[in-house]
């Protein structure tokens, strides 16, 4: 009759840590990602400027040969 088995949380403690990482891991990607593009505008100055007019002309390109 007597129920020996312990009903801790850390089962759920230990879930609950993965789903923070799960859910936080592609944010942290952004950031990085975001920080990475403010270094190389930085760097560029003013050409930065340039690279959606060169992207623009590369899809023109790319459309236009098919």
């Amino acid at each position: 009759m007597g129920d020996d088995r312990k009903s801790d949380g850390g089962n759920i403690g230990l879930g609950a840590v993965a789903l923070v990482l799960c859910c936080v891991a592609p944010l942290l990607w952004l950031a990085a990602g975001g920080g990475a593009l403010t270094i190389v505008a930085s760097y560029l100055g003013y050409a930065w400027v340039l690279v959606p007019v060169l992207l623009a002309g590369l899809v023109i390109y790319v459309l236009r040969r098919r």
